[in-house]
């Protein structure tokens, strides 16, 4: 249950954004969330709408942005997208070259890309 100590921080950005701007409502979270990350969108907005009762975030709601898992090739140079139960196996190559010499560079994302106030 590590969605409630997330949704926490993301509640305090929240509220600490909408006093820096004088804002009287926060309207919408928006996040980027990575593939690879654990964390479901469900149980964030579940867990948000528990712990912000009460504060003017009560009733926003959480957009989700999806960050998918991109690999560099470090033979070739391309860039390619792989799917979450693909990164779980140990032989990912490059679908130009075939060689297995990547860098993830995209599918770990957690962030807050914008808030939405009033």
């Amino acid at each position: 249950m590590h969605e409630l100590p997330l949704t926490k921080n993301i509640l305090d950005t929240a509220l600490k954004y909408a006093r820096q701007t004088n804002a009287q409502k926060v309207v919408t979270i928006v996040l980027r969330l990575g593939a690879l990350r654990d964390i479901k969108k469900e149980w964030i907005q579940h867990y948000f709408n528990y712990i912000s009762r009460g504060t003017i975030a009560e009733d926003a709601e959480i957009l989700v942005l999806a960050d998918p898992i991109v690999c560099h090739c470090r033979d070739c140079g391309k860039d390619f997208k792989i799917e979450r139960d693909d990164y779980a196996c140990e032989e990912i190559l490059c679908p130009s070259c075939s060689k297995q010499n990547y860098t993830l560079i995209s599918g770990t994302a957690f962030q807050i890309e914008g808030i939405e106030v009033l």
